[in-house]
């Protein structure tokens, strides 16, 4: 029986670890996957980056677009490649990095109009078929009385050139320094909205006073409180000596900063879970307006319907070009020099880029698109 129990004891102190002998290993439990990027993916205070065969897209056609872009005739500084959220590809030229400041020049009239559309939302501008005067208090009872803020986002206003010529805005500054006065003081040519689509600087600069006027606000503050700070944006908006935004150009940003706004088009206004832009305006601000004489232009931004895409277009080729339906933002910049030490534009304070020696936008893009694998 004593040996009946010590049997007993024995195999129970077995079956109990009692014996001495090592538990078994537990295995701890593996790190959640990686998610992979996709038309929900934004970047946080950073970008993240990704090779090209882990969102479909091979890394041969991302090089022939860079190897194109940086051919030494083309003066490009930057150029960065957005899709699903993340970069796929960047270069930048000897001495510039993704810290380096570019200008956006007349890239800023996509972003004048996005402050209307988010203007409108808020109600500060009951509607964009209102007649400007009603925010221009220089036209009131004027011969401009006819001129919407519709016929200015589309340069269908049918005013004549400013006394010194359009393009001189930003050579000489208008009057006293006062770019809004200088696109202020026009003579109708023609009636708006009829077909005489004309490109014209200080019918974009009409949005600094309108925009100054309907929300209360300086123009540069308006557009960091409610657009540059929500996307995680840093940005410095030019103004004349008068103070007043010059919203037909002129936003000094990194390349990266700029394919945050690209983003936020790409995805229908929308940041993570935030409405920054209203949806139905991205959609009519991209939209070409019946009866114009320009199909490629709607509302301050450029249209290109057989490729697919819109984009903002500056001089020397500073470009946001956008393709929704491929989840893809492509930015390039030109070789930028600020000259001066003040972002108020006058004599001694101005922006400098150089030209592309040849570019052509057909065939940079189809290098990248190309390269869509799925």
């Amino acid at each position: 029986m004593k040996q009946f129990y010590a049997l007993l004891i024995a195999i129970v102190l077995s079956s109990c670890g009692g014996s001495g002998s090592s538990p078994a290993p537990i295995n701890p439990p593996l790190p959640a996957p990686t998610p992979t990027p996709d038309s929900s993916t934004y970047p946080g205070s950073t970008w993240e980056t990704s090779d090209p065969s882990d969102i479909g897209m091979n890394q041969a056609g991302i090089l022939e677009a860079l190897n194109y872009a940086f051919d030494s005739s083309r003066n490009t500084q930057g150029v960065v490649i957005i899709r699903h959220g993340v970069i796929v590809g960047e270069r930048y030229a000897n001495g510039k990095s993704k810290d380096s400041l570019a200008t956006s020049w007349s890239t800023g009239k996509s972003f004048a109009s996005a402050l209307v559309g988010i203007a409108k939302e808020q109600g500060f501008i009951d509607s964009i078929d209102l007649p400007a005067e009603n925010y221009l208090a220089d036209w009131a009872n004027s011969d401009k009385s006819e001129i919407t803020i519709r016929a200015i986002l589309e340069m269908r206003t049918g005013l004549a050139p400013a006394s010194r010529g359009d393009s001189n805005i930003y050579t000489f500054g208008g009057t006293n320094g006062d770019q809004l006065a200088y696109a202020l003081n026009r003579t109708p040519r023609t009636a708006p909205r009829t077909d005489n689509w004309a490109y014209q600087n200080t019918d974009s600069m009409l949005l600094a006073g309108i925009l100054e006027v309907s929300t209360g606000q300086n123009v540069r503050d308006y557009a960091d409180i409610q657009l540059f700070s929500k996307i995680g944006m840093t940005a410095d908006w030019w103004t004349d000596e008068a103070g007043h935004a010059m919203t037909y150009c002129c936003i000094d940003a990194t390349t990266r900063d700029f394919a945050r706004f690209g983003l936020l088009f790409a995805r229908n206004g929308r940041w993570n879970e935030d409405q920054i832009v209203p949806e139905d305006w991205v959609a009519e601000s991209i939209t070409v307006p019946s009866g114009t004489s320009n199909q490629y232009y709607a509302l301050q931004w450029w249209v290109s319907p057989s490729g697919g895409y819109f984009y903002s277009a500056g001089l020397h080729t500073n470009n946001i070009y956008i393709f929704p339906d491929l989840d893809l933002v492509v930015v390039r910049n030109s070789l930028y020099s600020k000259i001066g030490d003040s972002s108020i534009r006058s004599d001694s304070n101005y922006h400098s880029t150089l030209a592309p020696g040849d570019w052509n936008n057909t065939e940079f893009l189809s290098y990248i698109t190309n390269a869509i694998t799925n």
